[in-house]
């Protein structure tokens, strides 16, 4: 159980404390992206995590921070609702949750659990957009900072033994394995190089898989996402990690 009542407390006083110009871009802002933990996620047999990059379009916007009487145990249950929704939607509405459908048919129908790096949308599109402005510096790299914190305690609580990464994250990606203080980080090579690509192992538990977001349809996407795919079936297969990494280099 992860408490963010205090967490968003500590968000609302920062922001009420930025200079009048940074406020300024707050009503292009969501609200933080607050999953709801499948109950049935510490029970599955791989505890798979699939991560996106944030949700465009969220719900609320950020400004309403600012206001005295903001009730934020009500924005907590509305994005776990709203979550909920999202994620029992069906597949054919979203690249993302298509993909979602795929990773749950070769987890047995298990849970998939869904975060995002990000816990913010700007202007209802990429998170990054907010970053490029220079006079949002400061609140970019808190806002930044913040979302890593809180996936690496996301990903600490629910002890995950498969991670889909799904995107760039614009060079963040280093900054979480650091948050996550890694015991060790072991990459492990498939046989030829594969464009767009990567897998690694956590703490000689974790099987780390990073591909393209299911949005971007290239030929190389696709044949990546396939490959992760590929090799989480190896994984499902295995009796444990040094078996899957056994198998991996017996097939390459």
């Amino acid at each position: 159980m992860i408490e963010y009542t205090s967490k968003l407390a500590q968000l609302k006083e920062h922001l009420n404390n930025l200079p009048p110009a940074e406020k300024e871009c707050l009503h292009d802002l969501s609200y933080p992206f607050i999953p709801n933990f499948d109950p049935l996620f510490d029970s599955s047999k791989n505890k798979v995590l699939l991560i996106g990059q944030e949700t465009k379009g969220w719900q609320g916007r950020l400004e309403n921070f600012l206001n005295d009487d903001i009730n934020l145990e009500n924005i907590i249950q509305n994005s776990k609702k709203r979550y909920g929704e999202l994620y029992e939607q069906s597949a054919t509405r979203s690249r993302f949750h298509q993909f979602m459908k795929k990773i749950k048919e070769v987890n047995h129908n298990e849970p998939v659990q869904w975060l995002n790096f990000y816990l913010f949308d700007y202007k209802k599109k990429s998170f990054n957009g907010l970053r490029k402005k220079s006079e949002y510096e400061k609140i970019s790299s808190y806002l930044e900072k913040l979302s890593i914190q809180n996936l690496s305690e996301q990903i600490k609580r629910l002890k995950p033994k498969v991670i889909f990464f799904t995107g760039q994250y614009h060079n963040n990606f280093p900054k979480l394995e650091k948050s996550l203080e890694l015991l060790s980080n072991e990459k492990i090579t498939a046989g030829e190089h594969i464009d767009k690509f990567n897998m690694r192992i956590w703490n000689n538990e974790t099987l780390v898989l990073r591909m393209p977001h299911p949005a971007h349809w290239r030929a190389s996407s696709n044949e990546a996402r396939q490959i992760a795919l590929n090799f989480f079936k190896i994984f499902d297969e295995s009796k444990n990690i040094d078996d899957f990494k056994a198998r991996v280099i017996t097939s390459n």
